[in-house]
């Protein structure tokens, strides 16, 4: 991790917090590695109490343990861990777009559709496209389902688990290249969207969302 400056008006904590945090999802810190109070609080010019109760919320939401006679560790990743996010995230998902298919507006599709056929043009030219780019857009297909729903239940129990996708997402990223099938699969999502079709919405979205599960599985199981 590297030293960073942080903005006023949230607490130190809040800081130390989002700060750990992000460089687990996006891969900054890894797996199995050893996190100290004293390391991080240097690194953000704090002391050592509001690093303490950011890496205690860190450890409550899943992505810290603590080792009797080591310390704090990051959480390494998971096939069970994997396997349980996909099935609640595809169950939220489902059920988020039988009232978003209604609320979405053809412009927000009509803007996502032509950023992500610009993806496949760029990729077809072997034009470099950033992984954060990447990753924002696919964000971006999902969330356009998310916060569309009428469902707040919905909403609030995806944004606990949100971070742990995008940990798998930043990993599955570095792992294999699968832009063009993701991709196609997005578009495909926002066709049926467009169409008002919930029946081949929710099944395209489901075929999706398995698809990047058994990546991930075939990813992780080579590496092990």
């Amino acid at each position: 991790m590297t030293r960073v400056k942080l903005k006023s008006k949230e607490t130190l904590s809040d800081k130390a917090y989002k700060f750990i945090r992000d460089s687990i999802i996006s891969g900054d810190v890894r797996g199995g590695e050893l996190l100290t109070e004293k390391r991080i609080g240097e690194q953000l010019n704090m002391s050592r109490t509001p690093v303490k109760r950011a890496l205690t919320r860190l450890e409550q939401e899943g992505y810290l343990k603590s080792v009797d006679g080591v310390g704090t560790i990051v959480l390494e990743l998971s096939l069970k861990d994997l396997s349980d996010i996909y099935e609640v995230r595809i169950a939220i998902e489902k059920i988020a777009m039988k009232t978003s298919i209604r609320n979405i507006k053809d412009y927000e599709i009509d803007r996502l559709e032509k950023d992500l056929y610009k993806i496949l043009e760029d990729k077809n030219n072997n034009k470099y496209i950033s992984e954060r780019y990447l990753i924002s857009k696919d964000e971006e297909t999902h969330r356009l389902i998310l916060e569309n729903s009428a469902n707040n239940y919905i909403k609030t129990i995806y944004s606990s688990i949100k971070g742990q996708i995008d940990r798998y997402q930043h990993e599955a990223y570095a792992l294999t290249d699968t832009t063009v099938e993701s991709t196609r699969y997005h578009l495909e999502i926002l066709k049926c969207i467009k169409n008002r079709n919930l029946e081949a919405a929710q099944d395209i979205l489901e075929k999706h969302l398995k698809w990047s599960y058994e990546v991930l599985v075939n990813e992780f199981t080579r590496l092990i």
